[in-house]
């Protein structure tokens, strides 16, 4: 897929949508994702068949990433659906960048909500000791902290973008 790839201006609407959406309701509605999904598939459908074999590729790396955290309770099934359609509309070559960098981005908003928090270090302690003596949180004495709420979705807008802009660059 290249910088005339149709899909590319769809993807910046779709993501504007799910950062407001998402930051207003705190979901990514299935409207949004599936939507994106169908139309960065039909998109490069018409482009021709590499094109289409890279959407898939795409849509297949995107959603595949992220279900893995998803599983794990790290990101919700929207931010899921929705690296998937941007997986789509990107392609094969770019989702990949897009991954890198929304994984940086994300983990950096999860630590500067964490500061903002006031229990980064309460949390990295807790990890620590984790790693150090092999235990479980139940034996620890303090309760732990509430679970960080991380707007992934502005992570794999920034990610996405970050991607289109330094892969036209490079």
């Amino acid at each position: 897929m290249n910088a005339t790839n149709p899909g590319l201006l769809v993807l910046v609407p779709l993501l504007t949508v799910a950062v407001y959406l998402e930051l207003k309701e705190g979901r990514i509605p299935n409207w949004l994702t599936l939507s994106g999904m169908a139309l960065g598939l039909l998109l490069a459908y018409f482009r021709g068949s590499a094109d289409f074999r890279s959407s898939l590729g795409g849509l297949a790396i995107g959603f595949g990433f992220l279900f893995i955290f998803y599983v794990f309770g790290g990101v919700g099934g929207g931010d899921v659906k929705m690296m998937g359609a941007a997986g789509a509309l990107l392609g094969a070559d770019l989702i990949k960048p897009a991954l890198f960098y929304t994984t940086l981005i994300g983990a950096f908003i999860a630590i500067m909500m964490a500061i903002w928090r006031k229990d980064f270090w309460l949390r990295l302690r807790r990890w620590a000791r984790r790693i150090a003596f092999w235990r479980s949180a139940a034996r620890e004495n303090a309760p732990p902290p509430a679970p960080v709420a991380v707007p992934y979705g502005m992570a794999i807008a920034t990610g996405c973008l970050l991607a289109l802009v330094l892969g036209a660059a490079g």
